[in-house]
């Protein structure tokens, strides 16, 4: 059993392992080498997975008997979207920083309430990033973690597989993300179950804070955790949420190596490539299959950072399809999501967001 952590010390080592705690079974906190040196801030929201990844991270601080010059700090996001217990959250993150005597940072976000709740939900949630990924840059810390599941991990793939989704929805939330060339956002607890993490509070006598929108049924990810994955669980598979985090994790190997083959193409066939704007040879693509092309469009899409969340199956194949547009003849712009257009001049493929290509054709 990971012991409590001790308050009233500053925490600062250098981490260079794997944290195995032990609740019932042994979990692994799974953390990049060096993680502390370069400076982690911990995004805690007051729910019981962030509060247990922090003590979980103040412990291997502890534990670790290197010179003290690794650096932790707290980030907290108070979106107002619940009045007082909106204040509750932060006030108790707020406090269980000044216990351990780390920084504390906070961002209030100014959601309108009377947004859509898919809306406001999305919203809040890039407010949400850019905060705490500017956080980190403004303090010189490299990595931000945050307190995702195996639960979340499993609700997102059901939530993707649901809506409409290819081989990478599948792939789910990944360990680790770059968030810009000074910031990683990193996962510890993504392989772990949420009742492990709540028997590991419980064997420390600690609290946390509920969030009661999580048990309506507004939100679709409500949905599935509280009526579609019990009957899954039940009458289904128990192993349910193994299964689907181990389909993610296939997911993602397979996107590993695709990755790879979409690099060599790339190699061959993008003549030009910029912020906002990318280019390519159609000739040495001619080769390769629809759905290859379909997947590479996918791939060059998330490398530009256009934006995803509502490219779906037709888009890709209509953007596949223009790889094999024949002849050389020039067409007109192909219109996409997030104000990305496409279009053939010749035997190069253009595409590029709005504003790069008005500002190009001024």
């Amino acid at each position: 059993m990971a012991p409590e952590p001790q308050a009233g010390t500053l925490y600062s080592t250098i981490y260079k392992r794997q944290i195995v705690c032990s609740t019932n079974r042994n979990f692994v906190l799974s953390l990049p080498g060096g993680v502390f040196d370069h400076g982690v801030l911990a995004a805690i929201s007051g729910g019981a997975d962030s509060v247990a990844m922090l003590y979980l991270l103040i412990h291997e601080l502890q534990a670790s008997a290197l010179p003290a010059r690794g650096k932790l700090a707290v980030a907290h996001v108070n979106h107002g979207l619940r009045a007082s217990d909106s204040d509750g959250d932060a006030q108790f993150v707020q406090a269980l920083a000044a216990e351990y005597r780390l920084p504390y940072f906070e961002c209030r976000l100014q959601v309108q309430t009377d947004s859509p709740p898919t809306l406001s939900e999305n919203t809040a949630r890039n407010f949400r990033y850019d905060f705490l990924r500017q956080q980190a840059e403004r303090i010189g810390f490299r990595y931000l973690a945050t307190a995702h599941t195996a639960d979340d991990q499993t609700e997102t793939v059901l939530h993707r597989i649901f809506r409409g989704t290819g081989l990478t929805g599948l792939a789910g939330i990944a360990p680790q993300r770059v968030l810009s060339p000074a910031v990683t956002l990193i996962r510890p607890l993504l392989h772990v179950r949420r009742k492990e993490i709540i028997t590991y509070l419980e064997s420390l006598g600690k609290g946390f804070r509920e969030d009661k929108t999580n048990f309506e049924n507004t939100f679709t990810r409500n949905r599935i955790r509280l009526q579609i994955l019990p009957v899954l669980r039940t009458d289904f598979n128990p192993q349910i949420d193994e299964a689907v985090c181990r389909l993610a994790t296939l997911a993602a190997e397979n996107q590993t190596v695709l990755s790879e083959l979409f690099e060599e193409m790339s190699d061959l066939a993008v003549i030009e490539r910029q912020p906002g704007r990318i280019v390519f040879n159609v000739i040495p693509l001619q080769r390769y299959s629809l759905p290859v092309l379909r997947e590479l469009a996918i791939q060059v899409w998330k490398s530009q950072q256009f934006p995803l969340r509502e490219m779906d199956y037709a888009h890709w194949s209509k953007l596949a399809e223009l790889f094999h547009v024949p002849g050389t003849a020039a067409s007109p712009p192909l219109a996409f999501p997030g104000n990305i257009s496409a279009w053939r001049m010749q035997n190069n493929l253009v595409i590029a967001n709005d504003e790069t290509r008005l500002r190009q054709n001024q």
